[in-house]
């Protein structure tokens, strides 16, 4: 077949499907809704809307203090004020209509618009049934992409994981807690690299006095979990007499600080993720400076500079352009290990992920906190990944360079052959 033809009928099928697509979402007629106030969650005071999607499933319907719309606010002697049912059992939304089957359990009588309810008449889209002194709306079905949204949220497994509605409600929360993360990573970034660039000179240094203890930090810290180190800092190191003499001179930090959070927190936050990185910034900036040729000082040294100079004028400049991917890499990773906060009251993205839900009984608000991640560490990806490209070729390899090696691997640069390491998964 002539390519151009396949690409044509490639392209009308694709163009049918979407149509097709459209068309049946335009025209999708959701399932019914019932809308009524209810008391605020925990934590919270006053009256909240809420909506009970009825699921395709549903034949039978009952509401009142127990069942499936819950009113606990009314005023019954039992559980339940009204029964309805679908007829004809079984049959769509848009082919079916409910019946009211009162029970007479609460001091006021069961109301339909406002009248007494006698027999069982049918609920029609905007009736209003009063049970127990609460209103419930009858609100029939939506049709087009509001029914399709509805169909989504009747639906148990998609509610659960991915409810728009729940996910509005977390936005706000967890769109506040996102620069915290944000801000902790960065300035505990900035910290790591003069401590990292510190430890690898002391790593390389011909006294043993200065090699011994670097080596020491580095192998302590890259060998024991993140998650440990955080538990040690933030319930250890309040304990200790300097930091309580600390709190002592300077009582702002326990005032709040930015994005309400308190200044003792994000000092211990600082602490921890700083002098973690700095440990595998250490090999990285090591590996990279004994991956430049000793020709290099050499020629340095002979045109008069002294070995500080050398090394701040021609080693650390091309040292940093060769690192710079994996320490990219580094704040990716480290980034995400704000997490782990969490556990130790640090309102980050994952701890008000976990708030809402725990209050809602839904993970979608987890499903939101993964994107917010992925905001960041997407596009930082694929910036590392276009860095190490623009690497090989001007090292003369020319070829695309992979973005992470497997646990436990590491990068090789492509000049001298010398190993720049990769950081395997902490936990």
């Amino acid at each position: 077949m002539n390519p151009k033809l396949r690409r044509t009928i490639w392209y009308a099928v694709n163009a049918i499907m979407w149509v097709i697509l459209a068309v049946l979402l335009l025209t999708m007629v959701g399932p019914e809704r019932f809308l009524y106030e209810a008391p605020a969650k925990r934590g919270q005071t006053g009256m909240v809307d809420k909506i009970y999607i009825v699921s395709p499933t549903k034949d039978v319907l009952t509401i009142g203090k127990r069942g499936n719309v819950l009113l606990p606010h009314a005023v019954m002697d039992n559980d339940f004020g009204i029964t309805l049912e679908r007829q004809p059992a079984g049959s769509a939304a848009k082919d079916s209509s409910w019946t009211v089957h009162a029970e007479e359990t609460s001091p006021t009588p069961v109301l339909l618009n406002g009248d007494r309810l006698t027999g069982s008449p049918v609920v029609a889209d905007g009736d209003i049934i009063t049970i127990g002194g609460v209103d419930v709306l009858f609100d029939g079905s939506r049709r087009g992409v509001l029914g399709a949204l509805d169909w989504w949220e009747s639906a148990r497994v998609s509610h659960l994981f991915a409810s728009p509605s729940v996910i509005a409600e977390a936005f706000p929360i967890l769109l506040m807690a996102f620069p915290v993360s944000l801000f902790a990573v960065i300035i505990s970034y900035l910290l790591a690299i003069p401590g990292g660039l510190a430890l690898a000179f002391m790593k390389m240094a011909k006294t043993r006095w200065a090699r011994l203890p670097a080596t020491a930090y580095v192998d302590v810290v890259r060998g024991t979990p993140i998650f440990l180190q955080i538990l040690l800092v933030f319930f250890g190191l309040p304990l200790l007499p300097p930091w309580q003499v600390l709190m002592g001179v300077l009582p702002q930090l326990r005032d709040t600080g930015l994005f309400g959070i308190e200044n003792s927190l994000y000092l211990r936050a600082f602490v921890v993720l700083s002098f973690n990185s700095a440990a595998y910034m250490a090999e990285i900036f090591r590996a990279g400076i004994q991956s430049i040729s000793k020709g290099q000082m050499e020629a340095a040294r002979s045109l008069g500079m002294t070995t500080p100079q050398a090394m701040a004028y021609v080693i650390i400049p091309q040292t940093i352009r060769r690192i710079l991917p994996t320490m990219m890499s580094e704040f990716i990773l480290l980034f995400k290990d704000t997490s782990l906060f969490s556990a130790v009251g640090l309102s980050e993205i994952v701890m008000r992920a976990r708030e809402v839900a725990s209050s809602t009984l839904n993970v979608s608000p987890y499903l939101l906190a993964a994107v917010f991640y992925l905001v960041i560490t997407v596009p930082l990806g694929r910036f590392v990944q276009q860095l190490e490209n623009r690497l090989a070729k001007a090292e003369g390899g020319g070829g695309a360079v992979p973005p992470e090696k497997p646990a436990g691997e590491t990068s090789v640069d492509s000049a001298a052959g010398d190993p720049l390491p990769t950081r395997a998964e902490r936990m």
